[in-house]
């Protein structure tokens, strides 16, 4: 017997990309919520979208999307029965959130839809400080009939049109497009791989007398918690792809707060290039190539209790080296993980 009731929530519906996979919407909807080309041009990042146009309206049933794919140079449709039950229980219930000494319960209001490679669809019902997966569809490919495409929409289908757009530094960086030419694109199997979850859960060593205010994991398939509810829950997760842990430590009266972050990845200026100028911890463009997927793929047992071991000192002088040690453990092994970049600092 279905539970679902017709109530309304205020929420919005964004559209997510990869960075190296931009898209252009065409058309689409998700409930009440409509998207068209004017303005659907999306590469925000895996699990990341930009929007702030709520509606207050019932939790959607269906989703359908027409869009086209420039690194495919092909258009996508499908058009899905959303998981209603399941995102209205999400919109019901918040999560519970602990920031410092309070704690509260916070909503979701979001509705990501993540537009991949190949015709891959994810939704994911998110909030200001978690997001989780609630879909995984498949679109097929398409060609729209010309009699039904309007004089301003027919400049997504001129000749060229999305292979010009991949030269473009608005549509992917030339620092991405670099990349891309000396590594051709993460293969996009890589997208589905990203969905698979282990059961693990991070264990973090911090000096004596030292506390935990703020746990922020951002996972490979687009889900994240800032800060975790439990965090030392074990718990099925996808391979992380940063960190970003907030502790103190209090001297006499005096309480010392520190921030230590964690990616995954090559590029010793990740943290430099995406935290203090952009604000934002971007999905690594390495990642499909890391160290961290080839030891969980080859090593850890996807249903058997693992930890993700951080240890952190903050006297040494080197910000970068911090983090002393970094390793998972499963069933007595240590697998360390030196591919990161890390940097612990002072808040105040």
């Amino acid at each position: 017997m279905s539970s679902y009731i017709e109530k309304k929530y205020e929420w919005s519906a964004h559209i997510s990309a990869p960075k190296e996979y931009p898209v252009e919407v065409y058309t689409g909807a998700a409930g009440g919520y409509f998207f068209s080309q004017m303005g659907g041009f999306s590469n925000a990042g895996w699990g990341r979208s930009i929007s702030d146009t709520d509606i207050k309206a019932p939790v959607p049933h269906r989703l359908d999307m027409t869009w086209l794919s420039y690194v495919d140079d092909k258009c996508y449709k499908g058009e899905w029965k959303l998981p209603v039950e399941k995102i209205q229980q999400l919109f019901d219930e918040g999560y519970y959130s602990k920031k410092g000494p309070e704690a509260e319960t916070k909503p979701y209001n979001c509705i990501n839809i993540g537009l991949g490679p190949k015709g891959m669809v994810v939704v994911w019902v998110a909030g200001t400080d978690k997001q989780v997966e609630v879909a995984r569809f498949q679109a097929h490919e398409t060609i729209l009939d010309p009699k039904l495409i309007t004089e301003e929409e027919k400049y997504m289908f001129e000749k060229n049109y999305a292979k010009d757009m991949l030269t473009y530094d608005g549509t992917i960086s030339k620092e991405l497009r670099e990349y891309i030419s000396q590594n051709g694109y993460p293969p996009a199997e890589v997208y589905e791989a990203y969905r698979e979850k282990y059961l693990w859960r991070p264990k973090v060593i911090l000096p004596e007398g030292s506390k935990i205010s703020r746990l922020y994991i951002k996972m490979s398939n687009g889900e994240f918690e800032d800060p975790f509810d439990r965090p030392t829950d074990q718990r099925h997760r996808a391979i992380p792809c940063a960190f970003q842990i907030f502790w103190s430590v209090t001297n006499g009266k005096k309480e010392q707060e520190f921030v230590s972050r964690i990616a995954f990845t090559q590029d010793k200026y990740y943290w430099a290039k995406y935290l203090e100028i952009s604000g934002y911890d971007e999905f690594p463009m390495d990642f499909d190539k890391n160290e961290i997927r080839k030891l969980f793929k080859e090593h850890i047992d996807k249903n058997k209790p693992a930890e993700m071991v951080i240890k952190i000192n903050p006297d040494l002088e080197n910000k970068s080296e911090r983090v002393t040690d970094l390793y998972i453990e499963q069933g007595g092994k240590q697998y360390p993980i030196r591919e990161r970049v890390t940097r612990t600092g002072k808040l105040n």
